[in-house]
């Protein structure tokens, strides 16, 4: 018992440890090509641009990445984050899994990492990575996938897991291959893609502030993002069909750690967009200072 009460101390500890290194460090922007001019660009066509995507890699190497590990860490995986463009749409591609209460979320795919050291996915975790998200299909052929850089790690302070991202870009997929992946799902109970334009709009983005579990001081810790996004546009599993919406979902949610992450992969992807400074930066910011306000008092 002891044991678990010092772990999970200890993963509380870098749980705050996180969240304050990812909401100061990813305010930086010196180091970020330019300013975009808001009519510069009307739609997402741009984020997957060859121009775009080395941009990105350059600020994803850039980045003096937070990382956890280490004898105080009690678990740890890597995710990939998968980037793909659907009808000349850009999105990201998430597996649907199943919680403990037998609802579904929306979680990145998973792959091993040793909780001692914190580096670049390597080839196994790719490739388990790619098994989760498409299976035997040549669009998640490991070899085939651009890897675009790593991004900081996350924790999951439930479950005590260090968490570090990789981002992935698996060029172009047609709806019927990603229709086709759900009907095969193996290890998750389906595939979705939603549209990262409809995660760039500040409704679809709440900042929340969480509260560490039963047993300790009560602090908060945050602000933590989540993501509500609207059905209609998904493809995949849960896409609206003509019988009807048989699911009963408005919207498809995303919090916890893979939002983090998300959120955090994010603002890389559109790098010095003026468009999106509102809704990335500044009400994340606005909730950052009021809880250090709160802090002091």
């Amino acid at each position: 018992m002891r044991s678990l009460c010092l772990a999970k101390s200890a993963t509380n500890a870098l749980a705050r440890s996180f969240f304050k290194a990812f909401t100061t460090t990813a305010l930086v922007k010196e180091n970020l090509v330019r300013i975009r001019s808001a009519d510069e660009k009307t739609n997402d066509d741009w984020l997957f641009s060859e121009e775009n995507l080395r941009r990105a890699t350059h600020d994803f190497e850039a980045i003096e990445r937070k990382k956890i590990a280490g004898n105080r860490v009690p678990d740890a995986r890597t995710v990939l984050v998968p980037l793909a463009s659907i009808n000349s749409k850009a999105h990201v591609l998430l597996t649907v899994q199943s919680t403990r209460f037998g609802t579904q979320m929306l979680a990145f795919p998973r792959g091993h990492r040793s909780r001692h050291t914190s580096e670049r996915l390597d080839k196994d975790a790719i490739r388990q990575c790619c098994d989760q998200i498409g299976g035997k299909a040549e669009w998640a052929d490991p070899e085939r996938v651009r890897y675009l850089g790593t991004h900081h790690d996350a924790v999951n302070a439930e479950r005590g897991l260090a968490i570090t991202p990789g981002v992935a870009y698996f060029g172009a997929i047609s709806k019927r291959e990603m229709r086709e992946r759900n009907r095969e799902a193996n290890c998750v109970l389906g595939v979705v893609a939603v549209r990262v334009e409809d995660c760039l709009v500040a409704d679809n983005i709440s900042v929340v502030k969480l509260s560490e579990e039963e047993g300790n001081d009560g602090e908060e810790i945050g602000p933590m993002p989540a993501f509500s996004l609207p059905r209609a546009n998904v493809i995949g599993w849960g896409e609206p069909t003509n019988e009807g919406d048989v699911f009963g979902l408005k919207n498809c949610l995303i919090w916890g750690s893979d939002a983090a992450i998300l959120h955090g992969v994010l603002r890389v992807l559109v790098g010095s967009d003026a468009r999106y400074k509102e809704t990335l930066y500044k009400q994340y910011e606005k909730i950052r200072i009021e809880m250090g306000k709160a802090a002091e008092n």
